[in-house]
């Protein structure tokens, strides 16, 4: 999947369909094939619909131009009305009394038109001396998406966009590259993937990243927010930005005893007593309260980062000598799981830290 700069429903929409079919063979039309038949689309357009042949070639670059009658055929395809803004309304009654029910208005001045053509531009006519708006912060600021080569198939496509960059986790134990950027290159801990899960990426991040603002996140937990607004958030004082807590009514720890081993938080509780004592009070605090930040989402500063993965390294590197490995595969990814309350323990220590709360957008399977 190319790289899309614009993205909104009509956008997500024509992504996700298979087949499209454009309504109108003027001007709007070709424009329209033009852009989506190239990068970063590349659709297969397999027809025109008109509203009558007489006037109107018979194919353009050889794909067939219809009639409504011969259309009928497409009519649960997504069938893109491509007119001027005033000959709109009635094309779609036209084609509503016809039996075509799944339509999409693309008019000249439509943000649909504007967002579709702008993605066409920036992947097919780069110019180093056209800015665009978020290309200001794009190079100050880098989240990665964590994917594995066991992903699975997403119902949803969610282009990456100028910001994001995804690397390939547990590369060192793959059969396979998907990515440019793999958690095996250069000072890594890939071949942890398994009980680390995103932390190899982080890991990697940590030492290899050195944009303003770094985050996390993975293939199918997005953030719901753009580049403007971490920059805004940042500037506003914000040292992390997370994603809206899990709350657990039982208390953090209760409910980590029963998902998972009690063991496991007991272990944790006794390497910080032993090795960072200043946070035993947020431990406490932490396991006793009703939430936590999951998922190993974030974004933050680069030296806040330094900061965090200084502390938290040590403390899973000492968990797993004494904990060792499960035979559950999902309970031997204990590693992850506990970093998941541990950035809520790093946070809750220190006063000072202030906390964005960003959307996360969840892709289903």
């Amino acid at each position: 999947m190319g790289n899309f700069f614009y993205w909104d429903d009509a956008t997500r929409e024509i992504v996700n369909e298979m087949r499209l079919i454009i309504y109108g063979a003027g001007m709007m039309g070709n424009a329209l094939y033009r852009c989506l038949s190239e990068a970063p689309y590349n659709k297969d357009i397999i027809g025109f619909i008109v509203n009558q042949k007489d006037g109107n070639p018979s194919n353009i670059n050889y794909i067939p131009v219809m009639d409504l009658e011969e259309g009928k055929v497409y009519k649960d395809c997504l069938i893109l009305v491509a007119l001027h803004e005033k000959n709109i309304g009635p094309a779609l009654e036209e084609l509503e009394k016809k039996g075509f029910t799944n339509l999409l208005p693309i008019t000249f001045d439509s943000d649909a038109w504007a967002h579709i053509r702008g993605n066409w531009i920036r992947s097919m006519h780069k110019d180093p001396r056209v800015i665009y708006q978020d290309q200001v912060v794009e190079k100050e600021c880098r989240i990665y998406v964590a994917h594995s080569d066991r992903d699975k198939q997403l119902k949803e496509v969610l282009p990456l966009r100028s910001f994001e960059q995804p690397i390939q986790v547990g590369a060192a134990l793959a059969q396979k590259r998907i990515f440019k950027i793999c958690d095996d290159m250069g000072d890594n801990i890939s071949e942890k993937n398994r009980k680390y899960c995103e932390l190899t990426a982080l890991y990697w991040m940590w030492k290899h990243d050195t944009s303003r603002y770094v985050g996390l996140c993975h293939y199918r937990r997005r953030f719901g927010i753009d580049a403007g607004q971490i920059d805004r958030l940042m500037g506003a004082g914000a040292d992390f930005i997370v994603t809206t807590p899990i709350v657990n009514f039982l208390g953090v720890k209760k409910q980590y005893a029963l998902d998972h081993d009690l063991f496991d938080w007991e272990t944790v509780e006794e390497i910080i007593s032993l090795k960072c004592p200043e946070y035993e009070s947020a431990m406490f605090k932490v396991g006793n309260g009703t939430f936590y930040y999951g998922y190993n989402m974030f974004i933050t500063r680069k030296e806040e980062l330094d900061r965090y993965c200084k502390w938290l390294f040590p403390i899973l590197e000492e968990c797993e000598k004494r904990i060792g490995k499960k035979q559950d595969p999902y309970q031997d990814r204990y590693i992850g799981f506990l970093a998941e309350r541990l950035l809520t323990v790093y946070i809750e220590k220190d006063p000072d830290l202030k906390v964005a709360v960003a959307e996360k957008h969840y892709l289903e399977k």
